[in-house]
């Protein structure tokens, strides 16, 4: 994540820096269980930003992820759904911490 103006964002360049263990310090971060998949807290990006990240989780890692629509307007979440979990784990699990597993389901 960039700060631009003062405001996080999510850089078109952001793919090369998505990696195992960035992913994985993202979800001890904002992420959290959401039976049966992991949910991204991403509420102050833009939809098109978080539409981004999705599309490179799916191409780089083919992880399955929906963007869903929060309570407050013009904010959204990312879900990594429960049949990628696995994969997911698989992925980050060497660089999470074990006090941090519950958030993934473990």
């Amino acid at each position: 994540m960039f700060y631009k103006k003062g405001k996080k964002v999510i850089s078109p360049n952001i793919k090369k820096y998505i990696t195992p263990l960035a992913l994985a310090i993202f979800i001890m971060d904002d992420g959290g269980w959401a039976k049966p998949g992991v949910r991204i807290a991403t509420n102050n990006f833009k939809l098109e930003e978080v539409q981004l990240l999705a599309e490179i989780l799916k191409r780089k890692y083919n992880l399955d992820c929906t963007v869903q629509k929060i309570a407050t307007v013009g904010q959204y979440s990312l879900y990594i759904k429960g049949l990628a979990v696995p994969a997911l784990q698989k992925l980050i699990l060497p660089h999470f911490h074990t006090s941090m597993y519950y958030k993934l389901g473990l």
